[in-house]
């Protein structure tokens, strides 16, 4: 289906790699940075004022990648990011405010990122803020109608997550189905010019099973969207407890106690999230459909990002660096992929 080279990739904010990190990037065969921070004054935007210095120091920070030969993968704002003079969430002013600000984001980077992910994970009600699903499709509709009419030749998709819908199994709501929801209204439609469809999944933490569900779970959402599939995210937590058989029945949330409901292999440690990647990439590499995938994420966190605690499992230990940046073994087995896809050659090698 794509003769180009695998898209091998990591999520990373470009505004803290340091040029160890970047050494380190390259040398593990990495060459897609995914990132969605932009520096985008909204305010100033739909007020038509100039940007200020946080975006053109992000414009830097993206031609410097570039310099380096780096490809990038860039984010739109969600719901979530938007500024209220976008207009009423879910109103016909605030989609096309949206179509707007994402034509200028194609526009303004038209040099330097061809690839796109139109916001992120909208299926899961945190990123899709107060928008209903059928105004989340619409959300996501006028983000690639702005960007494809402003840049033709950008290649766009979204991620989603909470596919297939199953129940008890997946740390989240599915039983409305908003995976196949979102899915649906946009690979379903055959006027809205979509390049990819993206897909995220965890199993073995946020959801049950492990790298052998990537059988089922991509064949199925290939065959739903009938594109080439770029997997945006996916990875396994490094630490961790395990909820105990009454934590689990309550339906405790992991940030509530700091534990998690699914493993993989035995538990959350450096050795299992390397195998869990090594398997994982072997089962990609297999499935010609499968155009990339994107590891989240570069480095450990010392906070958890929805609680805010340092001590919680949830959002701080997936990176391939701890937060010291000493590089796990989840590095070497991203190495390892690299050359299996003939992204590095057998001798290269990278001092950590």
């Amino acid at each position: 289906m794509n003769d180009a080279p695998f898209m091998l990739g990591v999520a990373a904010r470009l505004s803290s790699l340091t040029e160890r990190d970047l050494e380190l990037i390259q040398g593990a065969g990495i060459g897609w940075l995914r990132f969605g921070e932009f520096g985008l004054d909204q305010a100033a935007f739909f007020q038509n004022a100039p940007q200020g210095e946080a975006f053109q120091a992000a414009k830097q920070q993206v031609r410097r990648m570039r310099e380096r030969g780096l490809q990038l993968l860039g984010i739109t704002p969600g719901p979530k990011e938007m500024h209220r003079s976008a207009g009423k969430p879910g109103s016909a002013e605030y989609h096309h405010n949206y179509g707007r600000l994402c034509a200028f984001l194609a526009t303004e980077f038209a040099e330097d990122i061809e690839w796109w992910q139109v916001a992120n994970e909208l299926d899961i009600w945190i990123f899709r803020d107060t928008l209903t699903m059928d105004q989340s499709v619409e959300f996501l509709k006028a983000g690639i109608r702005g960007m494809k009419a402003a840049v033709p030749t950008v290649k766009l998709g979204i991620n989603l997550t909470l596919f297939p819908s199953l129940p008890g199994e997946v740390d989240g709501n599915t039983d409305a189905h908003e995976g196949l929801i979102l899915a649906c209204g946009i690979y379903g439609d055959p006027e809205l010019m979509v390049d990819y469809a993206g897909f995220d999944s965890y199993p073995g933490t946020w959801r049950k099973g492990g790298p052998e569900c990537w059988h089922d779970y991509l064949h199925a959402f290939h065959r739903l969207t009938g594109k080439p599939v770029l997997i945006q995210e996916f990875g396994y937590a490094s630490a961790g407890d395990m909820m105990t058989e009454a934590e689990a029945r309550s339906g405790a949330y992991s940030c509530e106690v700091k534990k998690w409901r699914f493993c993989w292999n035995g538990g959350h440690n450096e050795t299992v999230q390397a195998d869990f990647v090594r398997e994982s990439f072997r089962i990609f590499a297999d499935k010609p459909y499968v155009i990339g995938a994107t590891y989240y994420c570069w480095k450990d966190s010392p906070r958890c990002w929805q609680c805010g605690q340092p001590d919680c499992p949830a959002e701080t230990a997936w990176g391939l660096l701890d937060q010291h940046g000493r590089c796990k073994p989840a590095y070497e087995a991203i190495r390892e992929a690299a050359r299996n896809l003939n992204l590095l050659e057998p001798t290269e090698l990278v001092h950590s």
